[in-house]
């Protein structure tokens, strides 16, 4: 493995560098985007309980409003209560991009990496081609299987950007996707909660 990877030359290594961040973006996200993290069951019912009891105070608040996307949400909620409908629902939804924001962190950094890594092998498999035919013209006494290796090795660079591709888009849109799905949620819950 280690001589596949040096024979593709000093371009394996930004797409070495590529595949650790998107190794290291889609752990982040997977942790991050868990949905007890976002959203964790009960806690509308918890507020509600300290609300109806007169004792959230700001610390409280505070403490809901860091814990978690839901928790910020409900505590702008709570805080609007008493305004009109379309000031509380303004709130709401300047917490909601802000929230939203937050939960898409990293994820155009992944999309870009997932759009450059084949452009990188791309580009190192031209460059070793054109180094390639280079050494075949110095040298025309080479034989076809020196130019069939050489371009094999060229290849490498391809194949490693790909790799790293694939899963990133996967990935990507993986995240995209849950994160519709936890703000779908994050919605409902914020309702549920202004008019329960």
């Amino acid at each position: 493995m280690i001589d596949l990877f040096s024979s593709g030359g000093w371009f394996m290594w930004p797409l070495l560098v590529c595949s650790i961040c998107v190794v290291s973006i889609a752990i982040e996200r997977f942790w991050m985007l868990q949905e007890r993290l976002v959203a964790p069951q009960g806690l509308s019912r918890q507020i509600h309980n300290l609300i109806d009891r007169d004792i959230l105070d700001d610390y409280q608040e505070r403490v809901f409003s860091e814990l978690s996307s839901l928790g910020s949400l409900l505590i702008t909620a709570h805080q609007f209560r008493d305004s009109p409908r379309q000031i509380l629902e303004s709130k709401l939804e300047e917490k909601s991009v802000e929230i939203k924001f937050q939960l898409e962190r990293n994820l155009s950094m992944l999309g870009v990496i997932s759009s450059v890594a084949p452009l990188l092998g791309l580009l190192g498999t031209v460059v070793g081609m054109i180094s390639v035919f280079a050494s075949y013209q110095m040298d025309p006494a080479n034989t076809s299987d020196f130019l069939a290796s050489g371009i094999s090795q060229a290849l490498i660079t391809t194949a490693f950007g790909l790799m790293i591709a694939v899963p990133g888009i996967i990935l990507h849109r993986h995240f995209e996707l849950k994160v519709n799905k936890l703000l779908i949620l994050l919605q409902a819950k914020t309702s549920q909660f202004i008019d329960g």
